[in-house]
């Protein structure tokens, strides 16, 4: 009996293992890069992050990432320290310094419809 309780733990034990390493639970790699709109205001005011290359490209400004951890970054704005983090892959969201307001989420267009900044 403990044996076919035994086998029955490894079986378990080896289907959760494929199953976190297909579903990308423990990937570390960054958030792809892409471009995120605030759908809360008309029209839509978009910006572009490039996680990769630490870049976000918002208010037609480029603005240099700092990286905190793989979901969490930094950034200068109007000589303050800005938040940006990734609550998911489809999802921003920017606390602005000294602003009284709630976060801003922002949320990725769709590939088709993106468009990467000018060079």
């Amino acid at each position: 009996m403990t044996s076919l309780r035994n086998k029955v733990y490894l079986l378990l034990i080896f289907l959760l293992g494929i199953f976190n390493y297909y579903c990308g639970l423990f990937e570390k790699r960054l958030p792809p890069k892409g471009e995120f709109c605030d759908v809360m205001v008309k029209p839509p005011a978009c910006l572009y992050a490039d996680f990769e290359k630490r870049k976000l490209f918002w208010n037609d400004t480029e603005y240099e990432l700092t990286l905190r951890t793989r979901t969490e970054y930094t950034f200068l704005y109007q000589d303050k320290k800005a938040e940006l983090l990734v609550s998911t892959q489809n999802r921003l969201d920017m606390k602005l310094p000294d602003s009284n307001q709630p976060p801003k989420f922002y949320m990725r267009k769709k590939e088709k419809f993106a468009h990467e900044p000018p060079k």
